[in-house]
């Protein structure tokens, strides 16, 4: 078959899949996973018919899948078994639509993957111009989408909040849609295309919260190391994440109690000042299991996590809970539930992907991947849960798209 004229299944999925995944994930990024698990199995069906060659996966994949099985046997001493096994089969999906997504990526002809990059910057195009609605209208857009009412204060506050996912996902994309833009459209359009992206990383620094910030300046700092592949850049990132995988629950248990936290860092975000109190109650129940975890999803459910501390001075008392929900950090996270082992295959998956970024030739991807795994970075330590589906579809996201576009020579 003439790939180069017609269309694969996977690709005629892929394009409006594209189109709709930068609106969903300002607006409804539970459904990213959704879309994801569509398009692999259509690949999986395409696969299955034509009985094309299966390709050997990733290590990166096969890193996934021990993650999974190590969750699924945390459920074994998991506070609740149900939630492990649970959290497990997440991470097993996660596995197998990144490797159906990569099967059905050598389907895929020059004509659908350029087809599929113009779909995503006219579906980018779409989400920034929502979010410009949602600027000057006081949150229109994203009350609607959650049926919140607008005129209530309290409905309006929680209809801005709900945008933090979307932005954090919209910091998280804009050095894949950059690299998408130079590398897809003509020298007329290329203007106006990054000009979106310009827009794009303005809302985002001035709409997200102060990881997002933060996450800016780590895209910034990572592709600034990747601007060359050396391999002492490469160790610096290596070794710098490794060091902090094994830092950080002895350097979280030196922070001092609560009340002395709103005290001395009055100069903190309040928020920032209850993660280092969540932090340090996280590390405390770490060095009861250090080896094993507490099992799978059991962050939720943590002895005295659900408890809640008074600070602050009697006329602006403040409660902090101890866990609410996760730690605010992966890394964390992953020590808590998984362990000492559960921590090291993590780490691994993260050193691999490292390396595989810095060894691309294609030095416009190599800064675009670092940039986007520096902004991971940081916001994964910082903000959201390790196993949140919204996460890890956004991540898979990138993965895929990165995948597609190795074949496009420049415009």
């Amino acid at each position: 078959m003439n790939w180069t004229t017609k269309f694969s299944w996977s690709g005629a999925v892929a394009i409006p899949a594209w189109f709709l995944i930068p609106g969903f994930g300002c607006y409804l990024p539970n459904a990213l996973i959704v879309v994801l698990s569509v398009c692999a199995a259509v690949g999986l069906a395409e696969t299955l018919w034509r009985r094309d060659r299966w390709y050997f996966p990733t290590r990166v994949i096969w890193i996934i899948l021990a993650l999974a099985v190590w969750a699924a046997i945390t459920a074994f001493w998991a506070l609740d078994a149900g939630a492990a096994l649970r959290g497990a089969i997440g991470l097993l999906g996660v596995a197998v639509i990144l490797f159906m997504l990569w099967q059905a990526n050598y389907r895929l002809s020059t004509v659908e993957r350029r087809r599929i990059a113009a779909a995503y910057l006219i579906g980018m195009f779409v989400a920034v111009a929502m979010l410009s609605v949602d600027i000057f209208s006081n949150a229109q857009l994203a009350a609607w989408f959650r049926d919140y009412d607008n005129t209530d204060v309290f409905q309006n506050e929680l209809a801005h909040r709900s945008l933090n996912r979307g932005i954090t996902l919209l910091c998280f994309y804009t050095p894949l849609y950059i690299l998408v833009a130079w590398r897809c459209t003509t020298r007329a359009l290329r203007l106006g295309t990054l000009a979106v992206g310009a827009v794009a990383l303005v809302y985002c620094l001035s709409w997200g919260k102060d990881a997002i910030v933060l996450a800016g300046a780590s895209a910034l700092l990572c592709g600034a190391f990747a601007l060359r592949s050396w391999q002492g850049t490469r160790w610096l990132m290596i070794v710098g994440f490794c060091t902090y995988v094994v830092a950080i629950p002895f350097v979280t248990r030196l922070i001092p109690p609560p009340q002395v936290i709103w005290e001395e860092f009055r100069h903190f975000p309040p928020s920032l000042q209850h993660r280092l109190f969540i932090w340090s109650f996280t590390s405390q129940r770490i060095a009861e299991k250090p080896l094993l975890g507490w099992g799978m999803n059991s962050a939720k459910i943590i002895p005295g996590g659900d408890h809640d501390v008074s600070v602050g001075l009697r006329q602006s008392k403040l409660l902090w809970r101890a866990l609410p929900l996760h730690p605010h950090n992966a890394v964390l996270q992953w020590w808590l539930e998984l362990g000492l082992v559960g921590a090291l295959i993590a780490t691994f998956g993260v050193t691999s992907l490292i390396t595989v970024l810095w060894r691309r030739r294609d030095s416009a991807a190599r800064i675009a991947g670092a940039a986007s795994l520096g902004a991971a970075m940081v916001v994964s330590l910082l903000s959201f849960g390790a196993w949140q589906s919204w996460w890890l579809a956004g991540m898979v996201i990138v993965a895929w798209m990165f995948k597609i576009l190795d074949p496009l020579d420049q415009a």
